[in-house]
């Protein structure tokens, strides 16, 4: 068993926001929180898959809604103290251990902050190796767990528990309620038993974002350069670098959706996001796209930027990492493939030849 210490904390903040991939919300008051709540309850303990007994309760915690708004209405940190408490009271069932949803972001802290409080420990995994913007979205999903009950709790302790005959239906109705709730809230879903863990999550999540966040934070301590040290310690890609123009963004259906634009010397970069950047392209030329995960980058201090985030006249870098594998086959691209999204390509990888044209 390891702990977490604060120390570890700016290393993951910066790693969750790399595979964020955009979405995830900025994990910037997320980490202020998570330095208050060790520095007042001490460590968080963090296990791994092979440490669960086959009983435990496994909690997923993930904060759903528009990351721009997030920006406005702050996190409270109650909401997961009531989620928890209404596991155990109402469906009741006592969770001994918490799980991010998702690795992006500020949801990768999510976890921290309950079990900062609770004392329960993490565990080193989550549900899809990055961030993607529906519930459906996630490894469990293709192991064909059961989602519900789900529980949704905003930042007032307006809760919501939730039963539904599959995951596409809770996203469904769970959007509705997160719009409901100001297009912010805490969710829990997917909750599982050890026994079950083992074949439906990716593993390690938490150590590799804290090792990506690491290449960085290194890099700038030893004055190289903290874009090709990330490269180097994900097997990435960079798919153009300029200066950020032509931001289009809006929230619409309780999502941060938008295009902007990279402009360089010689081209110009497109790339399209629903909270997480999903396709990347140079005229009709795809450069990349979900699955793989494209992180933009601050050009001078390898800040990932999130897109809530982005500003008129950034110098940036798009990167592009590979996926995890469970999304490279078939079903993963069935889940969240560029044609889930809209986008009329086949996905290709990042280190094949990018011919095709979008139509």
């Amino acid at each position: 068993m390891k702990q977490l210490t604060i120390d570890d904390l700016e290393n993951l903040s910066l790693g969750s926001a790399v595979l964020g991939s955009g979405g995830g919300g900025d994990p910037a008051y997320a980490l202020l929180m998570a330095k208050y709540l060790i520095e007042k309850h001490g460590p968080i303990k963090v296990i791994t898959v092979d440490e669960l007994k086959a009983d435990d309760l496994i909690v997923p915690l993930s904060m759903m809604g528009a990351p721009l708004i997030n920006m406005e209405r702050l996190l409270s940190g109650n909401e997961l103290d009531i989620l928890l408490q209404i596991i155990e009271e109402r469906l009741l069932i006592k969770p001994t251990v918490l799980m991010a949803a998702e690795m992006g972001g500020a949801n990768a802290f999510t976890p921290l902050l309950a079990a900062a409080k609770s004392g329960l420990p993490i565990l080193d995994a989550d549900m899809i190796g990055r961030a993607f913007p529906e519930l459906q979205m996630s490894s469990c999903y293709l192991k064909n767990l059961k989602s519900t009950p789900a529980v949704m709790v905003d930042c007032l302790g307006n809760n919501v528990i939730i039963e539904t005959a599959s995951a596409d239906t809770l996203e469904k109705i769970a959007r509705s309620v997160t719009v409901a709730m100001g297009s912010s809230c805490a969710v829990g879903f997917y909750l599982m038993h050890g026994s079950e863990v083992p074949e439906a999550v990716v593993t390690d999540t938490l150590s590799q974002a804290m090792r990506l966040g690491k290449s960085i934070a290194t890099a700038r301590e030893e004055d190289l350069d903290p874009i090709q040290a990330l490269i180097s310690a994900s097997d990435g890609i960079s798919v153009g670098k300029g200066t950020l123009i032509d931001i289009d963004q809006t929230v619409k259906d309780g999502f941060l959706q938008g295009t902007a634009t990279i402009l360089n010397e010689e081209e110009k970069i497109k790339f399209f996001y629903q909270n997480e950047y999903l396709l990347a392209k140079n005229g009709s030329k795809i450069l990349a796209s979900t699955p793989d995960i494209l992180v933009l980058l601050e050009e001078n201090s390898g800040t990932p930027l999130t897109s809530e985030t982005l500003r008129y006249g950034l110098q940036v870098n798009l990167l592009a990492l590979p996926a995890p594998r469970i999304w490279q086959t078939k079903e993963g691209l069935e889940l969240i493939g560029p044609r889930v999204f809209g986008y009329n390509i086949d996905y290709q990888p990042i280190s094949s030849n990018r011919s095709q044209e979008v139509l």
